[in-house]
């Protein structure tokens, strides 16, 4: 890999976002772009996070920032070009192009929402591996959680009612981000959706389901403390609610602790 240089990078990445209104030329281009950052001392596992399942360049950060920066105005501006260049950037089997995708997914027009969830969906399969799930979550529903909230909560209502357990698995990674929003209050509707998921769901669900008890805690922990403390007196002879509680004793101060195990003798 050779060695960073801001203004060399800067020129490189702003040639490219020339190539926008050209997909097949754009993606080109980028796989060019990403052979000369290609980090090629690079070795599965020698960094925190697992390898990528897919082929990769393993192109440092700061390089696939520079093209997001260039980028972002012409996603703000020409949505139905970058929607375009979106679906080819996907259509190549690389990590590079499909996190791309998604950042710039989510940095256009969420009106109308469909265009942008009709994505996600067809996207997302069982086998879509697990940093890029988070991508499109995260990012590529950036604008529409923050500008069209309404319709992103319907959509986390949808996924969580299906059969389809990988669906469900979405409308648990779609909460985290949604509680980061500061504007975010109805908690009341969260607890509904998840006590459902709480009573019957899967073993295989349970981090993600205890992944949003905890981002609930975080936001407010005296509601989903008393939440969680109903669920486990109320819930009868069902065994998960207490579970759950048990779990996620850790997120919670200690006074808070001794609440909630006060709960569990309680449901016995």
């Amino acid at each position: 890999m050779p060695a960073i240089q801001p203004a060399r990078l800067k020129i490189r990445a702003a040639e490219l976002a020339e190539r926008t209104r050209n997909p097949a030329d754009f993606c080109h281009a980028y796989h060019e772009f990403l052979d000369y950052y290609a980090d090629r001392t690079y070795m599965s596992g020698m960094v925190g996070q697992p390898p990528p399942l897919m082929r990769a360049y393993n192109v440092p950060q700061p390089v696939l920032n520079a093209v997001l920066k260039e980028l972002d105005p012409i996603a703000v501006s020409d949505r139905d070009a970058v929607l375009e260049l979106v679906d080819s950037l996907w259509a190549e089997p690389y990590l590079e192009f499909r996190l791309l995708a998604a950042s710039l997914l989510g940095q256009v027009s969420p009106i109308p929402v469909e265009s942008v969830f009709v994505r996600i969906q067809n996207w997302v399969k069982p086998s879509t591996e697990e940093r890029l799930v988070a991508a499109l979550i995260v990012s590529g529903l950036e604008r529409v959680r923050l500008e069209q909230s309404d319709c992103y909560i319907r959509q986390i209502e949808t996924w969580l009612k299906s059969k389809e357990s990988f669906e469900v698995r979405l409308g648990l990674k779609a909460i985290p981000p949604l509680l980061e929003w500061s504007e975010f209050e109805d908690f009341p509707l969260l607890f509904r959706l998840i006590a459902q998921l709480m009573r019957s769901t899967p073993t295989p669900l349970r981090p993600e389901i205890l992944a949003v008890i905890e981002a609930m805690a975080f936001r407010s922990p005296m509601e989903t403390a008393y939440f969680l403390r109903e669920m486990v007196i109320t819930g009868g002879e069902n065994p998960n609610f207490a579970w759950y509680l048990r779990h996620s004793l850790k997120i919670f101060s200690l006074d808070t602790q001794e609440y909630l195990r006060e709960a569990l003798q309680l449901g016995k």
